[in-house]
């Protein structure tokens, strides 16, 4: 990796100088350690995921096979003070061709600005399984945006903004805070202004005339030796009118895991919702919501590490339908991190 380093370092050095960038020795120097230092705290990263799953949803049967994830990352820093990052996913049916996930540039330790494309400090989502949890499926939200923040080893506060979807001017918001007690735990809050702008929102934030409504969230991560417990709860902070009727989505997750025999990780959870509606029945006569996310769910997982850098698990979920026939799911994935 060294070598490989070194030839890099080399040929960038060497196209620069011969497209007269650098015009003296004193910026070439400049530009030589600037160079330097990026190459040598170049760090890039990828992971695979594979999956099969069979679901059953009253007397309807599913299953499939599916390469679920390929993503891709390189992290860089030209000084302590100055970094970037960039990401690239692809998810089968979801993201055809790869696409940039995230790109963005870091300014300043202690005090400090991020710009560009990025997940939002919306959520926390930590899990040990394989499926989302429901309040990632509310809350995650990728956007291009600036923010700044102070963050020392007991906590990180931050706030930024960015331009809505169906907006011409920068007007949304948000901020979040969390605090580290040790090794022990790490807890958090989170605020956005407009809810819809979420991509699990993302299609009924096409209907026009919708009210905005901000939400807000809070999390807390506990670790007492092996065990993990997990908890989080996300809501909009004021209802929703869709079609004459009052809707106040809202998502909560409960998790406990537990470390065993080395490799080894198993888990239980619990989670709802409640008015998580994902889109609309006719783009053109829209007459109802659709797309309902289950009412609770309970579920186990179970995950061997059997290298450094493979873990394969086996995860079962009952989903509780609101109006709907019960589902039971069953997911193997095979993950490979690099």
């Amino acid at each position: 990796m060294k070598q490989i380093k070194g030839f890099v370092f080399a040929a960038v050095i060497a196209a620069l100088a011969g497209t007269g960038f650098a015009q003296s020795e004193e910026v070439m120097e400049d530009l030589s350690t600037a160079v330097q230092q990026g190459i040598e705290t170049f760090e890039w990263g990828l992971l695979l995921e594979a999956e099969g799953a069979y679901a059953k949803t009253g007397d309807e049967q599913q299953s499939d096979l599916i390469l679920a994830t390929v993503e891709f990352t390189a992290d860089a820093a030209v000084t302590e003070w100055l970094s970037g990052h960039v990401g690239l996913l692809w998810e089968e049916d979801a993201t055809d061709p790869m696409a940039l996930d995230e790109g963005f540039i870091t300014i300043g330790t202690g005090f400090y600005a991020q710009a560009g494309k990025y997940y939002l400090p919306f959520g926390n989502f930590e899990t040990a399984f394989i499926s989302d949890p429901l309040t990632l499926e509310l809350a995650e939200i990728n956007k291009s945006s600036v923010l700044v923040g102070y963050a020392t080893s007991v906590f990180d506060v931050s706030a930024g903004a960015f331009k809505g979807d169906n907006e011409d001017v920068i007007q949304n918001v948000y901020a979040a805070a969390n605090v580290n007690i040790g090794e022990t735990a790490v807890a958090g809050i989170y605020f956005l202004s407009d809810l819809l702008e979420t991509d699990g929102n993302a299609d009924l934030n096409t209907l026009a005339g919708t009210d905005r409504q901000a939400g807000a969230g809070a999390y807390a991560n506990v670790y007492l030796g092996p065990v993990t417990l997990n908890g989080e709860f996300v809501t909009a902070l004021s209802e929703y009118t869709f079609f004459g009727q009052d809707y106040l989505p809202m998502a909560y997750h409960i998790e406990a895991s537990v470390g065993f025999a080395e490799k080894w990780v198993a888990g239980l959870k619990f989670e709802g919702s409640d008015d998580f509606w994902t889109t609309f029945d006719d783009p053109d006569a829209p007459t109802a919501l659709d797309g309902l996310f289950h009412e609770s769910a309970v579920g186990g997982v179970i995950s061997h590490g059997f290298h450094d850098n493979a873990v394969i698990g086996v995860e079962y979920m009952r989903l509780m339908n609101k109006g709907a026939d019960d589902a039971d799911l069953v997911t193997v994935q095979l993950a490979l991190e690099i």
